[in-house]
């Protein structure tokens, strides 16, 4: 786990955060949503596509600073090293610190709650447009590189090969899925099966997703990365 300090930013100071003691980053889940993380209160957390992520030798960037977007929107704070709930990975967990405060980082990104959950409510979306970027309801990391490979061509023969051929280099309208990583793969099943719209070929593959555990997804993405490169 890493810890980045900085004593600039000032602007830092005046973003408004929940306090918390040493906060524990949990995993819940919804029909809708499937798997994503929450603080141990339960209140979903979202990243913000404008930030920067904290790298080996810089902290994070936080782009939410004006007025508005602070009232939106506010960073999850810690007294100390963020805890991992169950099925949270501690090595994508971090932190990055300015002056006096101290925010709670996922695979580098700031972590935010909605300002209008109160309390471990369900996320009212997993994508939001707002303040010139996207929120993200974060994931579950479901180590789609540790899936099981064979299961995963298992499954991609009786679920994806009639649509994306059986070398993965797509057919007719449906494109080729060659060359992607695991977390790619991954990402776009959830949101497919969390119903959201991507493109003409949406309505065949929600159904598809729809029926997939984050275990199949795993299986799948670690499947294809493996073998269609």
């Amino acid at each position: 786990m890493k810890t980045l300090t900085s004593a600039s930013a000032a602007i830092i100071l005046a973003l408004p955060a929940f306090a918390t003691d040493i906060t524990t980053i949990d995993v819940a889940e919804s029909d809708e949503f499937g798997h994503y993380l929450t603080d141990n209160l339960g209140r979903p957390v979202y990243v913000f596509s404008t930030d920067t992520p904290a790298s080996d030798d810089a902290q994070a960037q936080i782009s939410c600073i004006t007025s508005a977007c602070r009232d939106a929107w506010a960073l999850v704070t810690t007294t100390g090293d963020p805890q991992a709930g169950e099925g949270v990975d501690p090595a994508l967990l971090g932190m990055t610190q300015v002056n006096a405060q101290t925010f709670v980082t996922y695979e580098g990104w700031p972590l935010y709650y909605a300002v209008h959950n109160k309390g471990a409510e369900m996320p009212h979306d997993s994508r939001v447009e707002a303040f010139g970027g996207e929120w993200t309801l974060v994931a579950a990391d479901m180590q789609a590189d540790h899936g099981d490979i064979e299961a995963g061509q298992t499954l991609y023969a009786a679920q994806c090969a009639q649509c994306h051929g059986r070398t993965g280099r797509g057919m007719a309208s449906f494109p080729s899925i060659t060359g992607q990583d695991a977390d790619y793969i991954s990402d776009m099943l959830m949101r497919y099966r969390a119903g959201e719209t991507i493109g003409s070929n949406t309505a065949l593959m929600r159904p598809v997703a729809a029926e997939l555990s984050d275990t199949d997804i795993a299986d799948l993405a670690a499947y294809i990365s493996a073998e269609f490169q």
